[in-house]
């Protein structure tokens, strides 16, 4: 606490920044506001960080594919879409070390049909074959001209490329090479369809 004498504020009365500028007597007093936190976290508040956390992440690694798979979900932004809607892929144990269920992961979500496609790797040419089976419309549910798509994900890195595979309404392969650094033993890989729109997905399917 401090006096001071200003011609500029004379007898105030309010606050500036964490200064609360009175009047006490007939002398002008400056207060510093004191802040304080009262954080004793438990351990479901820990573990529950510890998801957000990784899920964070994951949804920054993931970006371009989330962007395109979480469309329309919720009123937020996609990748706060993405975070929601997986928390139960996500356990915690009692030091706090993060575990990812890869196969509950949701890239995808949505009302659509999610696509026929089976993929394999050959460490001889280093690729992924993508195969793909036409689909039949269903209105509401699937179109001849969605998008398909196949979503590679580098654990190790936390790198991901979104391929571009064939309409929903084709059949055929698409192949995809392995990018440089990726170690083949860790990479997950998924797929899903949009509306040609962008407006719509369906689930993602863990494929690899």
């Amino acid at each position: 606490m401090a006096e001071f004498n200003s011609y500029l504020l004379g007898k105030a009365r309010k606050s500036v920044g964490n200064i609360t500028l009175c009047v006490m007597g007939r002398k002008n007093i400056a207060k510093a506001k004191v802040f304080t936190r009262k954080d004793n976290p438990t351990p479901k508040i820990l573990a529950q960080r510890a998801k957000m956390m990784t899920l964070v992440q994951l949804s920054r690694s993931l970006l371009p594919v989330v962007q395109k798979g979480f469309v329309g979900i919720g009123n937020g932004t996609t990748s706060n879409a993405f975070v929601a809607k997986n928390m139960k892929a996500i356990t915690v144990d009692e030091k706090y070390a993060v575990t990812v269920d890869f196969e509950q992961l949701l890239v995808a979500t949505g009302l659509l049909n999610t696509p026929k496609v089976t993929v394999t790797y050959s460490e001889g040419t280093k690729k992924f074959l993508f195969e793909q089976e036409m689909q039949e419309e269903e209105t509401g549910y699937a179109t001849a001209d969605d998008r398909v798509y196949g979503v590679l994900y580098e654990t190790e890195r936390g790198r991901a490329r979104l391929v571009a595979l064939r309409d929903r309404g084709e059949s055929g392969s698409t192949s995809f090479a392995l990018p440089e650094e990726w170690d083949s033993t860790k990479v997950k890989v998924y797929c899903f369809a949009t509306l040609k729109s962008g407006k719509g997905a369906s689930d993602s399917l863990l494929i690899l």
